[in-house]
């Protein structure tokens, strides 16, 4: 028989005395490392230093393991030892005003570049006014006007004396030039022109021609005068604009010699500034045609700087940890203003960086779920990290919408790692219908729930702890405690020889004992403190659980724990709420009747089981034909169900149990009461491991010990299950008394004697069981089932043929009768 009765020694792993060598965790030193993950660590490794393209990093692994304090660790250390990237900043495009340019930096020199700017146009709009309201910029200006004004009236004066000699005098009015007559050098009245001969008057229209055609010759060349006189006043004005613009922009160019793209922008704004005088000097309001002019409150923002990143403050690569990456806060984003009328505008100084530009030449970290939550997110990220360039783009524009001012700002060069934390689920779907992501994210960081407990792993976690009393100021924990918290660890890994690495759940216990600890005044926590916490912990969260036990207690939920009954027996079942899980048992009944091998699950026949439930009820099937499908047919019909049940189940963790019970129907044999059973079994009858191996046997050693414990009761569980074990101690204490009882099995057949109270069977040399066997009765019943249904078909049979011989002769006589 491989059935084993447990001992209390193998119920749960004890940790030696000798394995803890200190007082308190004051003689220790807070660890400054890693417990575990060694594989997530050499990706992580290989992600962060590999200088190729698409080798960023997507970490999967359970939540509660600390995963992200660890990659925020390790990119710390990583960027400490990188270099400072550059500052980015986006200036005016003075070719095309809708893209803004983008200028890189050495750290620190971007603010510094805005602080020079807007010093250099304070500085010029004074020198400029200055240079404008000076006595020798008068001078010029006055000599130029009085050369011109002479030119202008030496023009007129020889237009008069042409009138003059054509005997007409030019007379200057709003409309232009007049001219009229004279005789005798005296305008000549209507009156007197009317009593002139035709051949005098004849004569003075011609004259009047021949001066207009004068009159306006020298209306151009006047006009040509004004306009040479702008455009000397244009010239002195920029002569005077260029010779102040050139000292200060000469100086700051010699601040810059070893950045040739801002000495380049530089002389831009000289020529612009030369441009664009008369706003120096005048009140601003300067009309415009250009309608982004207008948006503006003044010129002078052109000459911004809008620094973007700011590295000036770093000591190494930056590591930005994104907690809510919208489209905004990731990618970056461009502001706008109300302006008059309605409408909304913007210039390249109301763009703002998001945290991927930020992190530029390091690394950038976000929860992969909030990336795919957000629109727009993950392809444009994907797309920034593919082009290895970021584009700053207007969200409305990506939703379709119109934007009163747009703009185009220049993209910036991309050197990141990205680090996306996400479940194994994500990285899956990503993976499989995403063609992109596998080339984008070349690294996967896999953080497990759980490790060895051996090595030096034990002392780490004790300076795990250390580190977490130091971190958050707590009293020390003495042997006992630690001793505690690890066995608790031991007990989320549901394993004797595995340890958690669940480092959230661990630390509340470690910060929840601390606190009971003060409670009792106590200066240090021991390991009372510590299953207090657990304790209260459990009981925060056990009020589904209470209330599903009173109700096995109250008889509403009917369960036996005593006594002997064919055709059912008690299954384990584990229920999540939440982070807490629970076991309690449920009543499975099987029901068998002669039929032609129809198994009726009632679950899946109300849809009420999971697949894998399903799977488990057909492997039975499999199991039957193996053992008796060989010898005669399988006409026999079954029906199972888990009593009681109203929700939906799934797993195969009751598949054994459900086969004990259709053996136990079939053979009329009845099952032990007091025996709870898990696992799952194949087509060969072997058991094995299910999940939740402490939550089911806790959960029915509680309603054993409520409805009263008799000695004979106990669970039975996989032998592939017992360094699962870390049952608690009530539960080892009923077993060390010989009140409950924990048997291992590796076969349905080693299960059936401590069931049923009988061997299963195996066949002789010629084909038959013993008949003090489990399998003859249950053969022998399915031969019975088998030898009914033939009766009665037979009976059938030969019901139908009386019936038509019957028929035949009655409707002879009628034929007869007819005649």
């Amino acid at each position: 028989m491989a059935i084993k009765k447990l001992r209390p020694a193998q119920l749960k792993v004890s940790l030696p005395e000798k394995a803890l060598a200190f007082k308190t965790t004051d003689d220790l030193q807070a660890l400054d490392g890693v417990i575990g993950q060694e594989r997530a660590m050499r990706a992580l490794q290989l992600g962060l230093e590999i200088d190729a393209s698409g080798y960023n990093i997507f970490v999967t692994g359970a939540a509660g393991t600390g995963r992200t304090t660890i990659i925020k660790q390790q990119l710390n250390d990583h960027a400490k030892r990188q270099k400072v990237p550059d500052d980015w900043c986006y200036v005016y495009n003075f070719s095309q005003p809708d893209m803004p340019r983008a200028l890189s930096l050495p750290a620190g020199k971007g603010r510094e570049f805005q602080e020079d700017m807007a010093d250099l146009i304070d500085t010029l709009r004074k020198e400029i006014n200055r240079a404008f309201s000076g006595e020798h910029y008068e001078q010029q200006k006055a000599a130029i006007v009085s050369q011109v004004n002479q030119k202008k009236r030496d023009l007129l004066q020889a237009l008069e004396e042409k009138g003059l000699a054509l005997n007409l005098k030019i007379q200057p009015t709003s409309m232009g030039f007049q001219t009229i007559p004279l005789k005798d050098n005296q305008p000549i009245s209507q009156e007197a022109f009317g009593e002139l001969s035709d051949a005098e008057k004849e004569s003075i229209k011609q004259n009047i021609q021949n001066l207009e055609t004068e009159i306006a010759d020298t209306l151009r060349q006047l006009a040509r005068l004004d306009i040479r006189t702008q455009k000397m006043l244009n010239q002195l004005d920029k002569d005077v604009a260029k010779f102040v613009v050139d000292q200060y922009i000469k100086e700051m160019k010699a601040d810059y010699t070893d950045f040739p793209q801002l000495r380049e922008y530089i002389d831009k704004i000289a020529r612009d500034i030369i441009s664009n005088t008369a706003y120096f000097f005048e009140d601003g309001s300067k009309s415009s045609d250009d309608p982004r002019e207008l948006f503006q409150d003044d010129l002078f923002k052109r000459y911004r700087v809008n620094v973007v990143v700011d590295n000036s403050e770093l000591k190494g690569a930056p590591v930005i940890h994104e907690t809510n990456p919208t489209y905004n806060n990731l990618i970056g984003r461009i502001e706008k203003y109300p302006v008059q009328g309605g409408g909304y505008a913007t210039d390249f100084s109301m763009i703002k960086a998001g945290s991927l530009l930020k992190a530029n030449g390091g690394y950038l970290m976000a929860d992969a779920e909030e990336i795919l939550r957000n629109p727009f997110v993950y392809d444009a990220l994907k797309r920034s990290l593919r082009n290895r360039c970021l584009s700053i783009e207007d969200v409305t524009e990506l939703y379709g919408t119109i934007s009163i001012v747009s703009l185009k700002p220049e993209p910036i060069p991309l050197k990141i790692k990205v680090i996306l934390v996400g479940w194994n689920r994500i990285y899956q779907l990503l993976n499989y219908h995403d063609d992109d992501f596998s080339r984008i994210f070349k690294v996967r960081a896999d953080f497990d729930y759980r490790t060895d407990a051996g090595g030096n792993v034990t002392a780490k976690y004790a300076r795990f702890i250390k580190r977490v009393l130091d971190q958050e100021g707590l009293p020390p924990f003495d042997r006992s405690a630690v001793g505690q918290v690890i066995e608790y660890g031991h007990r989320l890994a549901e394993n004797q020889d595995k340890i958690s690495l669940e480092f959230g759940q661990i630390i509340k216990i470690v910060e929840q004992a601390a606190f009971w600890a003060k409670k009792d005044d106590c200066k240090r926590v021991d390991a009372e403190h510590v299953k207090r916490a657990v304790r209260e912990y459990e009981n925060r969260h056990s009020r589904i659980q209470e209330a599903m036990r009173d109700s096995i207690q109250r008889n509403i939920r009917k369960i036996k724990t005593d006594g002997d009954v064919a055709g059912e027996i008690n299954a384990l079942s584990v229920y999540q709420v939440g982070e807490f899980a629970f076991g309690l048992p449920s009543r499975i009944t099987a029901k068998t009747y002669m039929g032609s091998d129809t198994w009726l699950t009632i679950e899946r026949k109300v849809g009420l089981s999971g697949k894998i439930h399903d799977k488990g009820t057909y492997i039975l099937s499999g199991y039957f034909n193996s053992v008796f499908g060989d010898y005669l047919p399988l006409n026999f019909s079954a029906s199972l169900t888990f009593e009681q049940s109203y929700g939906r189940i799934d797993g195969d963790s009751a598949s054994s149990t459900e086969l004990y019970a259709l053996l136990s129907s079939l053979a009329d044999m009845p099952i032990k009461q007091g025996i709870a059973v898990t696992g799952s079994v194949n087509q060969n009858g072997e058991v094995q491991a299910i999940g939740g191996a402490n939550e089911k046997i806790e959960g029915f050693f509680e309603v054993c010990r409520h409805k009263g414990l008799t000695g004979e009761q106990g669970v039975m569980i996989p032998r592939a299950n017992l360094k699962d074990l870390m049952l608690k101690e009530a539960v080892i204490e009923a077993v060390e008394a010989g009140k409950f009882h924990i048997w291992t099995v590796e076969t349905i057949e080693d299960g059936i004697k401590l069931l049923m109270g009988m061997r299963a069977g195996k066949r002789n040399k010629h084909g038959h069981f013993s008949k003090n066997t489990l399998f003859y009765k249950v053969e022998q019943k399915i031969r019975e089932f088998s030898v009914r249904s033939e009766i009665y078909k037979t009976s059938i049979s030969d019901e139908h043929k009386k019936r038509t011989g019957r028929d035949k002769k009655k409707n002879g006589n009628n034929k007869n009768n007819g005649k």
